[in-house]
């Protein structure tokens, strides 16, 4: 419980899970908090379809410290041990066997290194289970529903509500997604708009199918019999289906890539398009599964203009998650991603209440998380690249997994280790650790006045940092806030 006259007050748009997560950082650092969300019930952008949350190493040990991977919660929720990779473009005919090009198994020392597994929830688990914490035992967080944010007043740090409402605060999060109010408000600040991002002529078409209807159409021997993996990429050319075990049911989340797409869909509209019907040319065991498929959606992938700053220019109004830095829809890192962002602001903001210091630490979130963001953004587009590449890239990728699995080697071996030095190195990062060297080498000197004046009227960019030099000091850490140490054994 927060002492909520000690704490200072935020506002949350968007209770998605980058939203949800947040208010649960804040709420252990003794802060208020008022989540607004628009839509009438719990799920946000995903409440209406059955979505998949891929939780990688980096964000699974956050939800153990957190005490949320107890069993019960873990019920909810698949493993995934590796994958098989598979040709999209082969095994046209019935009775075919399918092409397989190797497998990819975790490495043991590696989930351990990083004290976490890889495991998958539906969307909706995932949500429910952090809601339920951020609203346990606490006056701190107030989540509110059917609540429209129309207009942003960033100097006055004010919120209007479509039913006319005006909610004020010391600070305003945008965790409303990339097309939220709160990132439109900051590209106009700059210039742009959300027209600026670019489409890449890709689409993302996402479901999940259930095991039992998997099983009654005769397609248990491929997709869960197949092999003691259970996940699988069917790479191409032009066009990739991605399918993991989903929830504690171990139903099938499918996702394909594919450059067949007329719309501009979103996560709650169902596609025009059947899914079989975008499938070209594939194994008959994936238009098969594809042929089951019920709810589905189509979003088109985007190159997203980038935010030069994730701080509006009052230093009060700041933008998270997705809204900050959008991931390839349906990637490996989002949600984890999205922990990782609420753990950073929740621990840097323990150790102040002064509301004068809100624009520095928020500057503080983008200068510690900007380039790991970005660079995570980038090898998860590059896995998507790497899926569905033509050509020289294609025959190369092929080649090297056959030769991997004819040595008896994993598939991302050999030309594919730098992707597995990249992803040993994603999966050890501790956010909390990263905040708390930020506090040990800037926060803690508290700037001056001067310093601390945007003079010339330009926003506060995360450079301003590095010009520190004063060493009066601002609150020391609080001794009542605990935060868990790392826990002796991985999530298996």
């Amino acid at each position: 419980m927060c002492d909520s006259a000690a704490g200072l007050n935020f506002i949350i748009v968007g209770a998605s899970v980058s939203g949800v997560a947040t208010a649960i950082a804040l709420k252990k650092s003794g802060h208020n908090v008022l989540v607004l969300e628009k839509d009438e019930q719990l799920g946000g952008a995903a409440s209406g379809f059955n979505a998949c949350a891929r939780i990688c190493p980096n964000g699974s040990k956050i939800l153990l410290d957190w005490g949320l991977l107890e069993a019960e919660t873990k019920a909810k929720a698949a493993p995934m041990p590796g994958f098989a990779f598979l040709k999209y473009n082969a095994g046209y005919t019935e009775g075919s066997e399918p092409d397989l090009l190797g497998e990819n198994r975790w490495n043991e020392d590696l989930l351990f290194e990083a004290r976490g597994g890889y495991i998958q929830f539906r969307h909706q688990d995932l949500m429910r289970i952090l809601y339920d914490e951020a609203v346990r035992d606490s006056s701190c967080v107030s989540v509110l529903f059917g609540a429209e944010v129309v207009n942003i007043d960033c100097d006055a740090c004010e919120v209007t509500l479509s039913s006319g409402e005006v909610h004020t605060a010391d600070a305003i999060i945008g965790a409303d997604g990339p097309s939220g109010i709160v990132r439109r408000i900051l590209l106009e600040e700059e210039g742009d708009s959300l027209e600026s991002d670019v489409q890449t002529g890709m689409a993302l078409y996402s479901t999940i199918i259930p095991k039992a209807l998997v099983y009654e159409n005769g397609l248990a021997p491929w997709f869960y019999e197949f092999d003691d993996i259970g996940s699988a990429l069917w790479v191409g050319p032009k066009r990739a289906a991605w399918i993991f075990p989903v929830g504690g049911e171990n139903d099938l989340a499918l996702t394909v890539y594919t450059p067949d797409s007329t719309q501009d869909s979103s996560w709650t509209e169902p596609a025009q398009m059947k899914l079989k019907d975008v499938m070209g040319e594939c194994d008959i065991r994936l238009k098969r599964l594809a042929a089951l498929a019920q709810d589905v959606t189509c979003v088109k992938i985007k190159n997203p203009h980038p935010l030069e700053s994730w701080v509006s220019e009052s230093g009060r109004v700041a933008v998270l998650g997705e809204a900050a830095h959008p991931f390839p829809p349906s990637g490996f890192h989002p949600y984890s991603i999205a922990l990782e962002d609420a753990v950073f602001i929740g621990k840097i903001f323990s150790h102040t209440r002064d509301r004068d210091r809100v624009r520095e630490f928020l500057a503080a979130f983008q200068e510690h998380r900007e380039q790991r963001c970005s660079l995570i953004r980038e090898a998860d587009m590059s896995y998507v690249q790497a899926s569905i590449c033509e050509g020289e890239m294609h025959d190369q990728r092929d080649a090297g997994m056959r030769a991997n699995h004819a040595a008896g080697r994993n598939a991302m071996e050999g030309d594919f280790q730098q992707m597995l030095e990249e992803v040993r190195i994603i999966f050890g990062y501790s956010a909390s650790d990263d905040a708390d060297e930020w506090w040990i080498n800037w926060g803690r000197f508290k700037p001056t006045r001067l310093q601390n004046e945007d003079l010339d009227g330009t926003r506060l960019l995360p450079t301003f940092f590095s010009s520190i030099t004063t060493v009066s000091t601002d609150e020391v850490v609080r001794p009542d806030v605990e935060y868990t140490m790392p826990h002796e054994k991985p999530i298996l």
